[in-house]
């Protein structure tokens, strides 16, 4: 089987290093300087049992030079995939997988649903169409993960916790077919010693991950505070508990339903500890925020539905606010 990774982050080394470690062909696809990098030093992975392990993944910079393939997971932030799209075609053969690992709402979500979705495009993660027009949505694999993983310096990722990945086919029940790429999927994570599991409703999973994403990554940045702190101080625990009820009408709208409580949800979140929300990193770094996949694509959705989210509404602006003080500070 061969596999690329686009994009040598945290989420993509962290794959490049276990995937790489199974029988199948993995290439970690990245930008030159990266790929220089990591050819010269290697990946240096610290497991969540403080182990450190010196990896060298093979590397490229140049896509045409792969061929197809029979997976490609996309690991870059929600906003930048369309700068993965000269990349991505020549990996494509014609029963390429594709796998987005993205935070938020992805692109593809309005696929083969009904009203209020109906197949259009969502403006605040492909405001003209472009990934719905270029990546044909049929090949694709839902995918949502609950690893905390972080970068820790050139070349080096540590991965803090969690072993779960979930996947399932982009059309959901409603596609009414069984995508055979998602159990390929799940056997290879199950090689490279995750805990992968299937679904027959990804959009459920991809809510559940997302409840805790768009109030509590938001609140990091206003506050610089870890995740456990968040969770666990009475205030930011009440704010991001009126968050997520806001978004999950929004979600149960949509049809989702929900097995896991508001509370279990962010019991689950403080498990993690003091983890460094990766938006909370992305804001430190001077980086773009995955504001417009997080939280953006559920106001908009909220639109649609007629449901009425003012505490999204405004985290969402004081937030935005803050970014571009930082921005225009540097």
């Amino acid at each position: 089987m061969k596999v690329a990774i686009i994009g040598a982050g945290a989420v993509g080394g962290l794959l490049a290093a276990r995937l790489g470690a199974t029988e199948a062909e993995v290439t970690l696809v990245a930008r030159p300087n990266a790929a220089s990098a990591i050819r010269r030093n290697g990946l240096t992975m610290v497991t969540p049992l403080n182990r450190v392990a010196r990896l060298s993944p093979r590397v490229t910079d140049d896509s045409l030079s792969l061929g197809p393939q029979d997976l490609v997971f996309l690991c870059v932030k929600a906003h930048a995939l369309r700068g993965t799209i000269d990349t991505l075609t020549p990996l494509l053969g014609p029963e390429t997988a594709i796998v987005p690992m993205v935070n938020g709402i992805p692109w593809w979500y309005p696929h083969r649903q009904p009203d209020p979705l109906a197949d259009r495009p969502l403006a605040s993660v492909d405001p003209d169409g472009l990934l719905w027009r270029t990546i044909d949505p049929d090949r694709v694999v839902g995918a949502t993960s609950f690893v905390a993983v972080e970068g820790d310096g050139p070349c080096r990722i540590r991965h803090v916790s969690d072993q779960r990945f979930v996947f399932g086919d982009a059309g959901g029940d409603l596609g009414g077919r069984d995508n055979p790429a998602v159990d390929r999927i799940v056997t290879l994570f199950g090689q490279a010693g995750f805990q992968p599991a299937k679904t027959a409703d990804i959009r459920q999973a991809i809510w559940v991950k997302l409840w805790g994403n768009l109030a509590f990554n938001p609140l990091s940045v206003l506050t610089g505070s870890t995740l456990g702190r968040l969770c666990n101080d009475p205030g930011t625990r009440e704010t991001g508990r009126a968050m997520m009820l806001e978004a999950k009408a929004v979600a149960e709208k949509l049809g989702v339903v929900f097995t896991t409580s508001v509370d279990e949800r962010i019991a689950m979140a403080a498990g993690v500890g003091d983890f460094k929300t990766s938006m909370l990193q992305d804001y430190e770094a001077g980086r773009r925020l995955e504001l417009d996949a997080i939280l953006g694509s559920v106001i908009e959705l909220a639109e649609r539905c007629g449901v009425d989210v003012p505490m999204l509404r405004a985290v969402l602006a004081m937030v935005d606010l803050r970014a571009r003080e930082r921005r225009e500070a540097a």
